[in-house]
């Protein structure tokens, strides 16, 4: 038999293995688990770009991001946001490795969906944890008062843990923000956060980061199933 059909048939066998160990856990149980991204290559199933005021690439190990607005004195506000597994997320932490930004802030955007039945209008509540502030917005570019203010843009680590509403953020091994909203019990998305104002230079404004990890991700057998699988199809000869 060719190497190549080995390997075809061990990777069907695991396969089945797997889905019989999947059929005795209940399909509503999920494990935490870790994942990470040290932004070696672009990967386009785990990232997706709003917005159409930034550029963001992969280059030499790093996520950058850097302004190019379409109009002058405007405000900016473009996400990268997580889609590798989908939400609602409860429970993680989110660790930042040398992240920094320059004429810009830069950092984790948590939101969460809400529905008025009353005007039957979807809105979308922030809280936006840059390097240097905090900020809270609402339908991705209405910008509140800054809760927090600090005058660090580059930072070697961050850190950002969320549970049942609660929001815990360190910047260097240094606490820096411990705070709950009740309204905030689990949440939709999460993202990179670009976010600035341009005058007349349309422009100015980067920022990179070095790597990313979420860990306490609630993931089903079958979500699980489904990523083993797609492991196992790119490894194939």
């Amino acid at each position: 038999m060719k190497t190549k059909d080995l390997m075809k048939n061990i990777a069907h066998i695991l396969i089945a293995i797997i889905i019989i160990c999947v059929s005795f856990i209940p399909p509503w149980r999920a494990e935490a688990v870790l994942w990470e991204d040290h932004f070696d290559q672009e990967a386009k199933a785990d990232w997706q770009h709003t917005g159409s005021d930034a550029v963001w690439t992969v280059e030499d190990g790093f996520l950058k991001t850097k302004i190019q607005a379409r109009e002058q004195w405007s405000m900016i506000f473009e996400r990268y946001q997580f889609i590798a597994y989908p939400g609602p997320y409860n429970g993680f932490t989110i660790t930042l490795e040398t992240v920094g930004a320059t004429h810009a802030r830069f950092g984790i955007a948590l939101a969460k969906r809400f529905y008025d039945p009353v005007t039957e209008i979807e809105e979308h509540g922030y809280y936006l944890f840059f390097t240097n502030d905090m900020y809270t917005s609402r339908d991705d570019s209405l910008f509140i008062e800054p809760g927090q203010r600090w005058n660090t843009d580059e930072l070697q680590q961050m850190e950002l843990h969320f549970n049942d509403g609660r929001f815990q953020l360190s910047a260097d091994g240094e606490s820096r923000i411990d705070f709950t909203d009740a309204n905030f019990d689990y949440i939709d998305t999460i993202a990179f956060v670009l976010a600035g104002f341009v005058t007349e230079d349309l422009n100015v404004g980067t920022a990179s980061v070095d790597t990313f990890t979420i860990d306490g991700l609630a993931v089903s057998p079958i979500r699980k199933l489904a990523t083993t699988w797609a492991s196992l199809k790119q490894e194939q000869p």
